[in-house]
């Protein structure tokens, strides 16, 4: 049986029409959607070295704290609709208006209710300290303005992410910029959690500005229950795998900081930022080829199973090839960019580095699975992995602390691929995966074969 068979054909838009043309579209949004994240992070990086130095380790560490805690209930305030909705807005015929005023309204309830009980938990679980509340009521309040994020998904669908990387940039960069004035004259933290919500709110103005400029001023928003209902029953799998991704992803900080103190969460995440850093580049490139992916599937088992199959090849090696760049640099960057408080983050960091060569095939098998409606197995993986890293840091984070963290979160992410095995539409996507190992192979032979 074909993989087109197996769920509804998804028909691909005109704008997907002829190979050349998608490549050339995926290679425009991908130069869009990486040049925000270089922006992003060139300044990010510099304000984050400043931060983590200025305050020490603790005070780092209640910071990133509050961010991880935050993120569990982001992961559900975003109603695991993205994909699916830039899937449906792709379709031919789709009710852009439906589509986007009912999901505007499901997200800016569900971000609205987790932010006050974002708060409120945090309250009682740390009574008697007012750095978290705050920072955690900081935090919450973002996700109320990220409910904008999806006239951002309208841009995805199609292609076109120009107008909102130009209006998120404007607003990071004058968020960051106002965080170095504060480094500057040496404000509290606190006032730091003030730039969190300011970003938020300036980039969901510029972003509506944005669609309104680039978009038909006749396009109806309106509330649609079967929208609703169906929005809700394709992506529930996907509220509860995102809430698993973040379990495994940043559970660590909050454990450690249960465990063992706010500075050993300092360590760790001072290491995972730098070892994160290119994770916006597979994730960049796996956002813009959605589309395609949803395209190439209509047009046949062959045609696109080699297209996911050269995205798993890249994303491998360019994992790889990171790695070991990360643990030959890591002994002088780390000591250089955050100083002799932070002598225990080098080692962190040369083991978190491996943990990117699963993430950028994540990343792809994502994409793959919401294009192939497996979006259940995506949650069984993910639960699987949530479990999985749960466990490892019980185990290990008493006696390694954020070492033992960092090795937790290697074993889960590359453990994790062989689950596929189980689940048997799923094999044949880990053996594209595996088969990545042949890739440089596969390569010489086609050069060879082409002379």
């Amino acid at each position: 049986m074909s993989l087109a068979s197996r769920t509804p054909p998804v028909t691909p838009t005109h704008a997907m029409a002829g190979s050349g043309m998608s490549i050339r579209r995926v290679a425009t949004n991908s130069a869009w959607l990486i040049g925000d994240k270089v922006v992003r992070l060139g300044l990010g990086l510099v304000v984050t070295v400043w931060l983590a130095r200025h305050f020490g380790p603790e005070a780092f560490g209640v910071w990133n704290y509050t961010i991880a805690f935050v993120a569990f209930f982001g992961a559900v305030a975003m109603l695991g609709m993205d994909g699916v909705l830039v899937r449906e807005l792709v379709r031919e015929g789709a009710d852009a208006g439906a589509l986007l005023g009912t999901a505007m309204l499901m997200r800016l309830a569900a971000a609205t209710s987790l932010a006050v009980l974002a708060t409120l938990l945090m309250a009682w679980i740390r009574p008697d300290e007012a750095l978290p509340v705050l920072l955690v009521a900081c935090n919450a309040a973002m996700l109320v303005f990220q409910t904008s994020q999806v006239l951002d998904y309208h841009f995805q669908a199609r292609m076109h992410s120009r107008p909102s990387v130009v209006a998120a940039n404007i607003a990071y960069m004058a968020a960051m910029l106002l965080r170095l004035a504060l480094l500057a004259i040496d404000a509290p933290i606190a006032w730091f959690g003030a730039t969190l919500v300011i970003e938020a709110a300036l980039a969901a103005l510029l972003l509506w500005r944005a669609w309104v400029r680039d978009n038909d001023a006749q396009l109806r928003w309106r509330w649609h229950g079967p929208t609703a209902r169906m929005l809700l029953r394709e992506s529930w799998p996907l509220i509860l795998s995102s809430m698993a991704v973040v379990i495994y992803m940043r559970v660590d900080q909050v454990m450690l900081a249960a465990m063992v103190g706010d500075a050993e969460v300092g360590q760790f995440s001072a290491a995972l930022r730098i070892a994160e850093v290119w994770y916006f580049i597979p994730i960049s490139i796996a956002t813009a080829a959605f589309p395609v992916i949803v395209a190439r599937r209509a047009e046949g088992e062959a045609v696109y199973e080699a297209y996911v199959q050269r995205l798993y090849d890249l994303m491998a090696w360019m994992g790889i090839g990171v790695a070991l760049l990360i643990v030959a640099l890591a002994p002088i960057f780390v000591p250089m960019l955050y100083g002799s408080a932070y002598a225990q983050a080098t080692s962190v960091l040369q083991v978190q580095a491996w943990a990117g060569i699963a993430v950028a095939l994540s990343v792809v098998h994502s994409r793959w699975l919401l294009a192939e409606g497996l979006q259940r197995y995506g949650l069984y993986y993910t639960a699987a992995g949530a479990a999985l890293n749960v466990t490892l840091n019980l185990l290990l984070i008493p006696d390694h602390g954020a070492l033992g963290a960092a090795w937790a979160t290697v074993v889960t992410q590359i453990g994790l691929l062989p689950i596929q095995l189980l689940f048997p539409r799923a094999r044949r996507n880990f053996v594209l995966m595996m088969r990545t190992l042949t890739a440089p192979w596969r390569a010489a032979k086609s050069l060879g074969a082409r002379h």
